[in-house]
């Protein structure tokens, strides 16, 4: 899947296909669509690898994203401090993206 990343997608103004993403040491997972907000998803990673949620949601990194057509997706940071990791680790960002969205 291809993506762009921007500052495109922003809490409070979510349509109905936007999702969101939680990264925690190299683990991801992503919501089909709405969830209430990303404290979902840090719960849901952190039941799925047996990790402390505390870990996960002081130190995952959150992202939002919604498809601009068959094969492209934006992704939005939630805060800078995810745009810098995405950026820094683009290698592992590239690998979770192909890994939630398919190649």
């Amino acid at each position: 899947m291809d993506y762009r990343i921007s500052w495109a997608i922003q809490d409070g103004k979510l349509s109905y296909d936007t999702g969101r993403i939680v990264i925690y040491q190299g683990l991801a997972i992503k919501s089909n669509g709405p969830s209430r907000d990303h404290n979902d998803l840090v719960r849901a990673l952190a039941s799925k690898y047996k990790i402390p949620k505390e870990k996960v949601g002081q130190n995952g990194y959150r992202f939002y994203w919604r498809p601009e057509g068959r094969k492209l997706i934006t992704i939005s940071p939630v805060r800078k401090l995810d745009e810098n990791w995405a950026y820094d680790n683009l290698e592992l960002f590239n690998e979770l993206i192909d890994i939630l969205f398919g190649k």
